[in-house]
């Protein structure tokens, strides 16, 4: 195993094992859904922001070397912060000991195409090869989030959503880099891939109404409200059908408390 490769799948599993680290910190504390993707934003901004700074700045320059390690410790910290939400969100937290294999897994799944580099088609076709790779990993995610039962449905979430940051460091490999002072820093741009998992739970806590995540439920009139285009006029079929649950509604309503005297007799009253 040469040492680029190497030194890409320990960072990941430095990165895997401190985010789920921090989940289950998370887990501990009964606050807001909102707490965790904030401050992950937040921190992904900063770290940004200071490692630009530290490109810039020719007094900083001598230092990017340490701040890209702490860039990678934080925005490794910002996605358990950011994943956090989403089961603060639903009420549930994975095991410890599934967070586990999850790690052990998509560690595995990693050093496993390192294996590959070493067959010639893989290193005469690398694109070609990573990408099927990581398509095929990503089809067995999908169809076991889609698939998983209430027992290991948080754990599906955990794998799909940390599969987006194994695709970040995965494309690392084949990025080009003379040392690997030069490939830490390819890395250290790819850990921002943390980012679109915020934004993911971010989508999903502010609209959850639209999103399966615990079954498909009846429609009802929030939902309904829900499925209309508002950068767009209402259409007359929408307002319409919004008419009929609101009077649905309070049909339901008044026959609920109408007094039992009014209610007519059944067949068995009667006999």
């Amino acid at each position: 195993m040469n040492k680029k490769s190497l030194l890409s799948l320990c960072l990941f599993a430095a990165s895997t094992v401190l985010s789920f680290i921090t989940i289950h910190i998370m887990s501990l504390f009964d606050i807001s859904e909102w707490v965790g993707v904030s401050v992950a934003l937040s921190l992904f901004v900063i770290m940004a922001i200071l490692l630009l700074a530290a490109s810039s700045k020719k007094k900083i320059k001598k230092r990017v070397k340490a701040l890209r390690c702490v860039v990678l410790t934080v925005n490794a910290i910002a996605d358990g912060l950011a994943i956090s939400s989403l089961f603060t969100y639903l009420g549930y937290f994975p095991e410890i000991w599934q967070t586990a294999a999850v790690a052990v897994g998509l560690i595995a799944v990693f050093a496993l195409y390192l294996a590959v580099t070493y067959i010639p088609f893989a290193r005469n076709h690398y694109i070609i090869s990573m990408l099927v790779y990581a398509l095929i990993i990503l089809g067995l995610c999908i169809a076991w989030c889609v698939t998983a039962s209430q027992a290991t449905k948080a754990e599906s979430f955990l794998t799909i959503l940390q599969l987006i940051i194994f695709i970040a460091f995965f494309v690392t490999l084949a990025t080009g880099a003379y040392n690997a002072e030069e490939h830490i820093k390819n890395i250290t741009y790819a850990s921002f891939a943390g980012i679109v998992v915020a934004i993911i739970v971010l989508a999903i806590i502010s609209d959850g109404g639209d999103l399966p995540i615990d079954g498909i439920g009846g429609v009802d009139s929030a939902s309904a409200k829900k499925k209309r285009n508002p950068y767009s006029y209402i259409a007359v079929t929408h307002a319409a059908t919004n008419s009929l649950i609101r009077v649905n509604s309070k049909k339901r309503s008044k026959q609920e408390n109408e007094p039992l005297e009014n209610l007519e007799p059944t067949d068995d009253t009667e006999q």
